[in-house]
């Protein structure tokens, strides 16, 4: 009130001097008295006037002073209810989302609304939809238990509060892991990881990459900006662009020793970029390793005179030598083009340098089936059209697949056909001779005799098959007809060193009686021929010749 009556008097003592300096300025003007009478009807106007302006002033200060105490109550309370929600809501442990009709939530308290979101977009978005339909229209409580991309179960619980629908979320973290330092789990990694921002500027970094960057410290790699490779922060420049980096092959200095580094960098969701790097050293080596290895093999297959081809478990040409081009005339260019068998085999038919089939679909089936089929393999051989003879082999392959072997035969084939024919010719001669023959090669087995050696010794054509050794034959003769010194002879003469010592051994008996003259003569290829001649029906003419006669008396 106080304040209100020195408004009140300064306005009165305002007007006064305001009507006092109006009085003079008409006095001036004139000295009429007329004049007198019209100012002091101006000077009691003005007096009213702002005495009524005093008075409307005053009511409208003191609304004001009583709109602001309201309000600075009203403050007061709402300050109050929202100190108390919020200790209210800090007690409770669960997320809440307040909804509105169109499902939105206006009011969020510890990622409801997200997790509201995530249920939505769960597997069981369907039935929660409806429950949340039945809140907003009927306020409807209810409570659920849903499923989302990040939590495998969540419990919702929805409840009408005054005009509003709340719902809570509680999160079941019984199946989840516990939390744990992940920087120190990363720090445990033998591997080199580190953070750049997205200025490029490291940020971060475990302890393998500061010891492979030789920094003692964080502060001292963050200070240096340390890098494994100078080419790193352009590595990290492409994955900044989001192009992620994978196995990129560096080559960098640790600890004193040239290492080969394989780094991977991509963009994280606040635009920095993480980086690890593998050390590869051992696996570069052994890669080099291999392919010499490789190439060695290469080299020593493409000395062999043995065509090789190698298919792989897809049926595809891995691997052949330079012998398989020249016995199959393919071009290298088709073979680098790593054919399959059947298209091998296809070819080749074309070429008429695989056997004539009356079915080739079901002979090719057959060889395919190998690869299906583990420890099968193929040993056959194979005469071509054009006059060659080939002989087929194959063998499991041990990173999966099957090895052929491809060997020209027709030579030896020949030669061996020749060689039959040669000793055919050898026999069909010997078997013309009257004496009996026996061939015996520097091992002492029989290679060749005629049928006068099989008649004069009584031996059946299968005992002498497949070869005997020089002893056996002796056993049998000595079994069958005695022991005579003869095949004691033989053996001395096959197994002498001296060629002179051998010749003509003269006439022997044989245990039964025969009369048997011996010959052994040392061949060029150190064979031994036995040659047995039987004198039995001269030594007995002989001996008749020079019996003397008896004379009788007539």
């Amino acid at each position: 009130m106080h304040t209100a009556f020195e408004i009140i008097m300064g306005a009165y003592l305002f007007v006064l001097s305001s009507v006092s300096r109006l009085a003079n300025w008409l006095t001036v003007l004139g000295d009429d008295p007329a004049h007198h009478y019209s100012l002091a009807a101006v000077v009691v106007t003005s007096l009213l006037l702002g005495l009524g302006c005093s008075l409307w002033a005053i009511v409208t200060h003191l609304r004001h002073r009583s709109y602001r105490a309201s309000m600075r109550a009203a403050l007061a309370r709402a300050q109050s209810d929202v100190r108390f929600r919020e200790a209210m809501i800090s007690a409770c442990p669960e997320a809440i989302a307040v909804l509105g009709s169109d499902m939105n939530a206006p009011l969020s308290y510890r990622g409801g609304a997200g997790l509201l979101q995530s249920c939505l977009d769960g597997p069981d978005a369907p039935a929660l939809a409806a429950k949340l339909e039945d809140l907003l229209a009927s306020g409807t409580g209810f409570a659920a238990t849903v499923r989302t991309a990040s939590f495998p179960q969540v419990a919702v619980r929805g409840c009408a509060v005054g005009s509003r629908a709340a719902v809570f979320f509680r999160i079941d973290r019984a199946s989840d892991e516990p939390d744990h330092d992940f920087a120190a789990i990363l720090d445990a990694l033998p591997l080199p990881i580190w953070i750049r921002n997205r200025h490029l500027v490291l940020t971060w970094a475990n302890r393998a990459f500061l010891a492979a960057t030789g920094s003692a410290t964080l502060r001292e790699a963050l200070l240096t900006d340390a890098s494994l490779d100078r080419s790193e922060r352009d590595l990290a420049r492409t994955a900044s662009e989001g192009r992620d980096v994978t196995a990129a092959k560096r080559y960098a200095v640790v600890n004193g020793e040239r290492r080969s580094l394989s780094m991977d960098l991509k963009r994280l969701n606040d635009r920095s970029i993480a980086g690890f790097a593998v050390d590869t050293t051992a696996l570069s080596r052994a890669e080099a390793q291999l392919q010499l290895s490789i190439d060695a093999f290469g080299a020593v297959l493409n000395t062999l005179e043995t065509a090789v081809a190698i298919f792989g478990a897809d049926q595809r040409l891995v691997s052949y030598n330079s012998a398989y081009v020249r016995m199959w005339h393919l071009p290298e260019a088709w073979l680098d083009a790593h054919p399959t068998f059947s298209d091998v085999l296809d070819r080749l038919r074309e070429m008429r340098r695989v056997p004539e089939q009356r079915n080739f679909a079901a002979w090719k089936k057959e060889h395919l089936q190998q690869f299906h089929e583990a420890g099968q393999h193929v040993l056959e051989t194979w005469h071509l059209p054009t006059g060659m003879s080939v002989d087929v082999r194959s063998v499991p392959y041990l990173l999966g697949g099957t090895v052929y072997l491809f060997r020209d035969i027709s030579e030896r084939l020949r030669m061996e056909t020749t060689h039959q024919l040669l000793l055919n010719t050898q026999r069909a001669l010997v078997n013309t001779v009257d004496q009996a023959l026996a061939l015996f090669g520097p091992d002492g087995r029989l290679r060749m005799h005629n049928d006068a050696f099989t008649k004069l010794w009584q031996f059946a054509e299968r005992e002498l098959a497949g070869e005997p050794h020089l002893t056996k034959i002796a056993d049998l003769c000595a079994a069958r007809i005695g022991r005579d010194g003869i095949w004691s002879m033989i053996a001395a003469g096959v197994n002498a060193s001296e060629p002179e010592r051998l010749g003509e051994w003269g006439d022997l008996a044989r245990a039964d009686g025969k009369a048997l003259s011996l010959d052994v003569t040392r061949l060029p290829d150190g064979a031994t021929l036995v040659t047995f001649t039987d004198n039995t029906d001269l030594a007995q003419f002989t001996e008749t010749l020079l019996k003397p006669k008896v004379v009788t008396a007539a």
